[in-house]
């Protein structure tokens, strides 16, 4: 497992610090899970555009999953 260290302005510490105590974690609970959210943010992107390119922009509409899935 790799350690890494970060540095902040005091001001913006304590906006994390805030935070994270507001959520009832830790200061580096919270950046790792914060950083680890923006990592499965980007995937899904990365995945999302690529779906867009391999159908040739072509779309579905809601109405249409909604019917393909039964959900009507």
């Amino acid at each position: 497992m790799t350690v890494t260290s970060i540095r902040f302005k005091d001001d913006q510490y304590q906006e994390i610090k805030a935070l994270a105590d507001f959520y009832g974690e830790s200061v580096a609970t919270f950046m790792r899970q914060t950083i680890l959210e923006r990592l499965e943010d980007e995937a899904d992107y990365r995945d999302a555009a690529s779906n867009l390119e391999e159908s040739h922009g072509e779309t579905v509409s809601r109405e249409e999953i909604m019917h393909r899935l039964g959900l009507e």
